[in-house]
């Protein structure tokens, strides 16, 4: 039989459509949510209230689209953040609409934020408005030159210079002070012109960071921050905190003192939790959210920064000693405190994490250290108290590592993490470009736990540190297409303008075309890591039983209630 070009073409297109579906089958199924068993495709009325909302959302971000493709509005993702929402956000009359996106994103519970650094927690508002209000201990503030907008606490043997420093309370009276001391704090148009963002952004923490030296100033930075957590609905966070040492206002301490390094920074957080708790629930009264749990989770993962070189004596020294010290308090009275250790900033400058291999992460535990030396008369005893002996600094601290925060292929960081980072890795978009560190993804997507660290995924800021000028392209997005799971961070709200998670949902909604059941398991992957630390049951020892507790929990005290509540947002009666 001699077959007509009518028929090859028939042929042909039933081919594509049949290979067409089943490729889109399978994109589907690696999407990394699907690895949780029983999360996603609810039924009945919990079914009925994704589907809604998912129409809803979609209404929504198609207004945008709409108005991309129809060249009114440049697409969000596209814009540096801190310049799209000081310009676009609210233009509902270019939009043909209203943008109800956000308002949803806001009220979602999100779960925890388990990648924000202390000292740039609390949001440029939130501190602008601290300082404006500041009575403690007299603060002056560089006006000029390079340390223009550093600030330091003024004290018998430091004074402010006449005619480029002055107080505080004096600054607030120069034309638009607010407005120069905002560009001192943040990255944004101010900045475009920075041949290196990375300078600009390390030079930020250099203007604050004196501050924390002051207890009471420490108490209420963290007071505010977890203030604003709570009403962007975030009921647990892990903070990254370098060892705080108080100069003024310190209280005395009531715990032991470790190689001159005291611990009452970790009490004041846990004021600073309480307080805000206090706080916030006398703010909402009867209308607001309230806590799933009755109140705020906290965890703390302690850091060292990586322009210390381990090849240096006096540099691997201290990191022995900051490594050691965190794990003599996680085995004293902080062990739920503390969380894990961390070497932080920037990777591509910074010592590698294979530098930290021989003498820091897999050097014995309060070992390596001079005989007859300070350090090793006050680890000494501890060792024997803690039955540590003969044991590796990483099988007792868990490391969560910053790694493939860069785009050069050479920097090999990812793949150390993903040796040592049991169960977190911060920001790890680098391991596309990695398949072997990939596969154990890949082979492992129906267990129902991480399989390899999760990634702590910070949108907002990989774009405006420059790695992803459009959040479409970010490279999160084909991660957990592949399986790999992520949650969303906001890494430095002070600095990235990004309080709360509430901006980087949206960002990372409006770039992908993952809908309702992204943001779903975004969430619930990190609501897992809020479980295990309110069950005191770290992830490793889950038994049968605990991952169904886990995902009972989340649907009945966090998603449901905030199904039904878009319900009624939206209008739609329950039948």
């Amino acid at each position: 039989m001699i077959l007509q070009n009518e028929d090859y073409r028939e042929r042909g297109v039933t081919i594509a459509i049949d290979h067409n579906i089943r490729m889109m089958k399978a994109d589907r199924r690696g999407w990394f949510y699907k690895k949780w068993s029983g999360l996603t495709s609810g039924t009945g009325r919990e079914g009925d209230l994704e589907k809604n909302l998912e129409g809803h959302l979609k209404e929504a971000k198609d207004l945008y689209r709409g108005a991309y493709e129809r060249g009114v509005i440049p697409y969000p993702t596209t814009v540096p953040f801190t310049t799209y929402k000081k310009e676009l956000c609210g233009r509902e009359d270019e939009l043909q609409g209203e943008d109800t996106l956000m308002d949803v994103l806001r009220r979602l519970p999100k779960g925890g934020l388990l990648h924000v650094h202390s000292a740039a927690a609390l949001s440029a508002d939130g501190l602008i408005e601290l300082l404006k209000e500041w009575k403690g201990s007299p603060i002056y503030i560089v006006m000029d030159g390079y340390d223009a907008g550093k600030m330091n606490y003024v004290s018998d043997e430091r004074k402010p210079v006449p005619g480029r420093e002055m107080l505080l309370k004096d600054f607030w009276k120069v034309k638009d002070a607010e407005t120069k001391l905002r560009q001192w704090l943040t990255v944004g148009e101010h900045t475009n012109t920075a041949r290196y963002i990375w300078d600009e952004f390390n030079k930020i923490f250099t203007r604050t960071g004196a501050l924390f030296a002051d207890r009471e100033f420490y108490l209420e930075y963290h007071r505010r921050f977890f203030l604003e957590c709570l009403r962007d609905r975030i009921d647990y966070v892990e903070l990254r905190c370098g060892f705080q040492d108080f100069e003024e206002g310190q209280a005395e301490v009531q715990h032991d003192v470790i190689l001159n390094q005291s611990p009452d920074f970790l009490d004041v957080l846990e004021e600073a939790r309480k307080a805000a708790v206090t706080a916030y629930m006398e703010e909402i009264g009867q209308d607001g959210w309230k806590l799933p749990y009755g109140d705020l989770g906290i965890g703390v993962i302690l850091c060292a920064r990586r322009d210390l070189d381990p090849e240096n004596p006096e540099h691997r020294l201290k990191l022995m000693r900051k490594l050691d010290t965190a794990i003599a308090w996680k085995s004293g009275p902080y062990g739920k405190l503390i969380k894990g250790f961390d070497f932080v900033s920037e990777e591509d400058r910074g010592k590698t994490s294979y530098s930290y291999y021989k003498d820091i992460i897999y050097g014995e535990v309060f070992d390596g250290y001079e005989e007859g030396s300070p350090e090793e008369g006050a680890f000494k005893p501890l060792k024997l108290q803690y039955k540590l002996i003969g044991v590796s600094r990483m099988e007792v601290m868990e490391l969560m590592l910053h790694a493939g925060e860069s785009l050069w292929m050479e920097q090999e960081n990812i793949i150390d993490a993903k040796i040592a980072s049991k169960s977190r890795m911060g920001h790890g978009f680098q391991m596309l470009e990695f398949p072997a560190a990939l596969m154990d993804y890949l082979y492992a997507r129906s267990a129902d736990s991480p399989s390899g660290p999760v990634l702590e995924v910070c949108p907002i800021s990989n774009q405006m540190l420059r790695y992803f000028p459009d959040i479409r392209n970010h490279y999160a997005l084909m991660l957990m297409k592949l399986g790999v799971p992520c949650v969303l961070a906001n890494d430095d709200p002070q600095i990235l303008e990004n309080p709360g998670l509430s901006y980087d949902f949206w960002e990372m909604y409006m770039a992908s075309d993952g809908g309702l059941m992204m943001v779903k398991g975004l969430v619930f992957t990190a609501f897992v890591f809020q479980y295990q630390d309110r069950r005191e049951l770290p992830l490793s020892e889950w038994e049968d039983g605990i991952y169904a507790d886990c995902l009972q929990d989340f649907k009945e005290k966090y998603w449901i209630p905030f199904l039904e509540e878009m319900a009624e947002y939206f209008g739609e009666d329950e039948e």
